[in-house]
């Protein structure tokens, strides 16, 4: 790799680390410096998008360029009909709709080794995870994620339950920790600020451990599942508990389903969902597992029309604990089926590990749909598109290095296997 290669890589690496942790550098920034307002925040994005889209709509070929700008094409005009209905537009529901895109092109630029991207971010997130247990005043100090969501996020101080903490408001929630029960410890969030997000990132480490483990060397192999069972404990999440061990329960059969079928995979999820609420009966909302899943079988009973197709643009806020009731408020039924669709058919992933990933993501998505929207976060959403920005260009990628290699004589220099994202 030449030096402006070098240099290409090192970028788009750090578009995505800013990409994904933001928040922190905004939050220290903040406590320390000045007081950040949401105008800063919203700029902070604006320009991680710009820089995705500068450094990465290049490396693709036509069609894949057509298939990209064709999405955004179809996500304005919606927008535009929307505003023409209602004379309302919410750049937010525009930003929540473009991640994907400015992620996937990022991805497809990225030549290094994806496992060792990933694993380097995990640890950096572990480093810092481990700082905030170690020493929960010093990071609330540093960080102050109390005073970033006040200034940044509209919350109120009123709303911080823990007057004596810092820290974002879930990470001292009341009750036993569902993993070392009987401490005191905080819930860690990491470079992410809030412990959500940072179970997020566990789902999408263990996915992405999942779909290459044949890409990591034993000893790697067994530091990421050691990073995964201590990042589960310092976050306490209860959703990245149940979706790692159930994505490791299914992980052979979603990396044999055809990966066409992934839309099915997005249905059965939210039918078991349904079903699981009648089964048990749940009949009220709590803030539980299964009350938040009963929150979202009884929102989408309750959907207006306008709702469905997106005309009620302001009714997408009451929805944060039902994501599929927020994506269909927000986008619309026709985005909805759009993307299940273009996600399914155009976005073809062809490697084994590949195919693997793609389902792993679907069904995490789905699952998160559940009970939360924070996949349409950038924090989160930007490691899956990043990662399936990288696997659908790697084929042209592949083929353009063996011309390369092949015209020079030397194919023992080829660094990625035929159906590996690189090794770590």
């Amino acid at each position: 790799m030449t030096n402006a290669g070098r240099c290409h890589k090192l970028l788009i690496e750090l578009v995505l680390l800013v990409g994904v942790g933001y928040n922190f550098l905004l939050a220290v920034l903040n406590a320390q410096v000045f007081a950040v307002g949401p105008g800063m925040a919203y700029l902070a994005e604006l320009l991680i998008y710009t820089a995705c889209f500068g450094l990465g709509i290049w490396s693709l070929d036509r069609q894949k360029t057509a298939i990209v700008l064709t999405g955004i094409g179809l996500i304005v005009l919606v927008s535009l009909a929307r505003f023409i209905v209602t004379w309302q537009i919410d750049p937010k529901f525009a930003r929540d709709a473009i991640i994907p895109f400015a992620f996937l092109v990022l991805g497809a630029a990225y030549r290094g080794s994806l496992p060792a991207l990933v694993l380097r971010l995990a640890a950096v997130v572990a480093i810092v995870a481990v700082f905030e247990i170690a020493a929960p005043q010093s990071y609330g100090d540093v960080v102050n994620p109390k005073s970033y969501f006040v200034n940044t996020r509209g919350a109120t101080e009123e709303g911080f339950w823990n007057e004596d903490s810092n820290l974002y408001i879930s990470a001292t929630r009341p009750g036993e920790r569902n993993w070392l029960p009987g401490t005191d410890l905080a819930r860690a969030s990491s470079i992410f600020v809030e412990p959500i997000t940072m179970g997020n990132f566990i789902i999408f480490f263990c996915a992405a451990v999942l779909a290459f483990w044949q890409g990591f060397s034993w000893k790697r192999l067994a530091f990421s599942f050691l990073l995964i069972v201590f990042l589960l404990g310092a976050s306490d999440s209860r959703l990245a508990s149940g979706t790692c061990l159930m994505m490791l329960l299914l992980a052979p059969l979603l990396r044999r389903i055809d990966q066409r079928l992934s839309f099915v995979i997005f249905f059965v999820v939210l039918l078991a969902g349904w079903l699981l609420v009648e089964a048990m009966r749940v009949d009220h909302y709590e803030d539980t597992m299964i009350g938040r899943i009963f929150f979202t079988v009884d929102s989408m009973r309750n959907l207006s029309p306008a709702e469905w197709f997106g005309l009620e643009p302001g009714s997408a806020y009451r929805y944060f604990d039902s994501g599929i009731a927020y994506f269909i408020a927000s986008q619309s039924i026709v985005v909805v089926l759009a993307f299940l669709l273009a996600y399914s058919f155009l976005l073809m992933l062809r490697s084994s590990d590949g195919q693997a990933f793609k389902n792993l993501f679907m069904f995490a998505f789905s699952l998160s749909l559940l009970v939360s929207n924070g996949y349409f976060s950038v924090k989160t959403a930007a490691l899956w598109w990043f990662v399936c920005g990288y696997l659908w260009q790697q084929p042209a990628f592949r083929a353009a290095l063996d011309a390369t290699v092949v015209a020079a004589g030397d194919r023992r220099r080829l660094p990625l296997g035929p159906s590996r994202p690189g090794t770590a």
